[in-house]
């Protein structure tokens, strides 16, 4: 009998010392994790901060780039000033119906005299598919589409970032008509995309 009581309290008395062992393993990690939870808390705040303000810096360039092309017009409004009063678009306009009138202003509009044309087959194929464009979201597709092309022949440049930036707000304004007007500018800005990764 006295051997059976000292292997019951042996093994009961190892029972203890495990259960003791594992409530302090529980304790500590319980104090584990009151220090961690304080620290996930503030990178969570950390990365709100850190999100409003990217947002932030993208509404500032948004801002930016329009009050760039607010600025621009003024460039393009004299090629157009001068081929308004031409005589035989007056007599074309007047013998033709009202809705081809703007297709007819928009092709001459792409490649103005002053500025010339594209000269990488990229940016040749771009124009072509700008000029068939009929609405804002299918000029920004095709604006996004070029770049993936542009982005393997070219070294890295802020280019990409305005081509996206671009062809993004574009695809957000849908399907609503594309201005010739806007034709122009978008048009130079190609030249000027396809002279600044040429250099």
């Amino acid at each position: 009998m006295s051997n059976e009581d000292d292997i019951f309290l042996t093994t009961f008395n190892k029972m203890i010392e495990q259960l003791n062992e594992l409530n302090s393993n529980i304790v500590a990690i319980k104090k584990s994790v009151e220090v961690i939870v304080p620290s996930i808390d503030g990178l969570g705040a950390g990365l709100t901060n850190i999100n409003s303000q990217l947002i932030d810096l993208t509404k500032k360039f948004d801002a930016l780039s329009t009050n760039l092309s607010k600025s621009q017009p003024t460039k393009v409004s004299t090629p157009k000033a001068k081929e308004k009063p031409s005589k035989k678009e007056q007599v074309t306009k007047k013998e033709q119906p009202p809705a081809k009138a703007p297709q007819q202003a928009s092709e001459p509009s792409i490649q103005p005299s002053h500025t010339g044309s594209p000269k990488h087959p990229i940016f040749i194929d771009l124009h072509q598919k700008m000029n068939e464009a009929t609405d804002f979201k299918q000029v920004g597709e095709t604006l996004i589409e070029a770049l993936e092309q542009i982005e393997t022949n070219f070294s890295f440049s802020r280019v990409f970032y305005e081509i996206r930036r671009m062809g993004n707000s574009y695809i957000r304004k849908g399907e609503k008509d594309f201005p010739p007007k806007e034709k122009i500018e978008l048009s130079e800005k190609v030249l000027d995309w396809e002279a600044r990764l040429s250099e």
